[in-house]
């Protein structure tokens, strides 16, 4: 039995169970605004791994806006001929809800968490975060609590990336201490080779000490820069006179 409606199919399986099927071309013209970032037909999944002992079979699976797509090798020890040629099934996402042979294979080669990852997204429970902007992404993560980042960043390599980024740390930062040093230059000379993060978590008395150092290291630099100068331009002007000197002493005894 199958019913629509604007954004999904709804089947109903053996236990008369409803179900319902997401039509994602449907639901992305519904909300204009994520369909900017996404697009025309994006792989919303893609995975490959080898079965567990003791099969060897190597399984692929990729799932975009239209179908669920399942490939698979067998790969033997023995050379029998048509084995290195792979498995596919490809469905549509009705049909994938009811093979029981795609779901069985998925089974075997990826485990059961595959497999309800792969109904996840058939049935519209899609993680559309990874598509937004990453200024957008560092933005919802700066209204996260900051005690609860270390369990968020664990979440995937993805959270964890947008959790140690340098400009989310800086919004932190300027959260818990204000503005107060921006106006010292070599406090953002600091953030720029040590990052926000760095900045954030280090006490008043030991980040007064940096700068000291800094400011001391900038000025020693400065310093040296300026006397090479000197000396360079000092060299420069004694060969000059030298030279000057040489030629008149040849024009005199010319004449």
């Amino acid at each position: 039995i199958m019913e629509n409606n604007d954004m999904s199919i709804s089947l109903y399986n053996n236990n008369n169970k409803r179900i319902k099927i997401i039509d994602i071309h449907k639901y992305l013209k519904e909300h204009k605004l994520l369909s900017k970032f996404v697009g025309e037909n994006e792989i919303l999944f893609e995975y490959g791994s080898i079965a567990p002992s003791p099969s060897k079979d190597y399984g692929h699976i990729e799932i975009n806006f239209n179908e669920v797509i399942i490939r698979w090798w067998k790969i033997t020890l023995r050379n029998i001929e048509g084995s290195i040629y792979p498995c596919q099934i490809r469905n549509n996402y009705e049909d994938f809800s009811n093979d029981e042979i795609a779901q069985r294979e998925i089974c075997r080669i990826f485990g059961k968490e595959i497999l309800d990852y792969c109904l996840n997204i058939i049935y519209g429970n899609i993680d559309w975060f990874k598509y937004l902007p990453l200024n957008i992404k560092i933005k919802i993560f700066s209204y996260v609590n900051l005690d609860d980042i270390p369990r968020i960043s664990s979440v995937s390599k993805l959270f964890r990336s947008i959790s140690r980024h340098n400009d989310l740390w800086k919004i932190f930062y300027i959260r818990q201490h204000g503005y107060q040093l921006f106006k010292n230059k070599y406090f953002i000379h600091l953030a720029k080779i040590y990052g926000w993060r760095r900045l954030f978590f280090t006490n008043k008395l030991k980040l007064q000490m940096e700068l000291r150092r800094q400011s001391l290291s900038i000025y020693h630099h400065q310093q040296h820069s300026l006397d090479f100068d000197n000396q360079k331009q000092f060299q420069t002007t004694t060969s000059d006179i030298i030279r000057e000197k040489e030629k008149k002493e040849k024009e005199e005894e010319q004449q």
